[in-house]
């Protein structure tokens, strides 16, 4: 059974909470609002799977070659790049695995913004609910699974994240398949959903949040400004 004496050696990547097949392990927020695995002693069957699955414990490597070829790009579609965090390149690679016939998964915010969930989409429609940084912790939920349901069944999976949530995804999976598409970010760390929430309590306590933006290009393109829109239109 998984148990977490060490929190700097879990990043809440969820894959032992995904591979469990007891669903006895759930993602449990600490006192400062990072996801950690906890498990049901009463429910657990000792199979080992959580700690096997596990890319820290098992030290596991997502690339055995060493090497990396690096490209610079940016989406041509200025209106897109400016409504994205970076060069809008995440937009063209979720269209092309849509209109393929696949599904895009990614992090999307709550209603209520207090609360960041990856998501799975098969419209272009959707696109922009993923499109952007989010500088909290995203809970994968069940799209570790739901990923690897689509991969049966041969359709085009373009899964986005962290680089610890991208290599949980891969020791989840446990083998490679070629309709699989990862793209993950350059991570700094990831911060407290709970302290976002103190902000949002603080700024915004008629719960009036339309749109939130940790970046935004309305001060230049190399800009890192936040922009909050509330409901009335108004903005900060």
């Amino acid at each position: 059974m998984i148990e977490i004496t060490d929190r700097s050696k879990c990043n809440g990547c969820h894959a032992c909470y995904s591979i469990c097949p007891r669903s006895c392990i759930e993602m449990k927020a600490d006192s400062e609002g990072f996801l950690y695995p906890r498990a049901d002693k009463e429910r657990c069957v000792e199979c080992g799977l959580c700690s096997k699955v596990c890319p820290i414990e098992n030290g596991k490597s997502r690339s055995e070659s060493g090497t990396a070829l690096g490209y610079a790009v940016m989406n041509n579609d200025e209106e897109t790049r400016l409504k994205s965090s970076s060069g809008g390149v995440f937009t063209l690679i979720a269209k092309q695995i849509i209109n393929s016939g696949g599904v895009v998964v990614g992090a999307a915010f709550a209603d209520d913004f207090r609360s960041v969930h990856h998501i799975i989409i098969d419209s272009e429609n959707e696109i922009e609910k993923l499109r952007g940084s989010k500088y909290v912790q995203s809970r994968i939920s069940d799209t570790y699974k739901r990923t690897k349901q689509e991969l049966e069944k041969g359709r085009k999976v373009l899964f986005t994240g962290t680089p610890c949530q991208i290599g949980g995804l891969l020791s989840y999976l446990g083998k490679s398949y070629d309709d699989l598409f990862t793209q993950d970010i350059v991570c700094h760390g990831v911060p407290s959903q709970s302290v976002f929430n103190e902000y949002l309590k603080e700024r915004f306590p008629k719960d009036d949040l339309k749109e939130f933006l940790f970046r935004t290009k309305d001060a230049g393109q190399n800009c890192m400004v936040c922009l909050a829109t509330r409901k009335d239109g108004s903005r900060e």
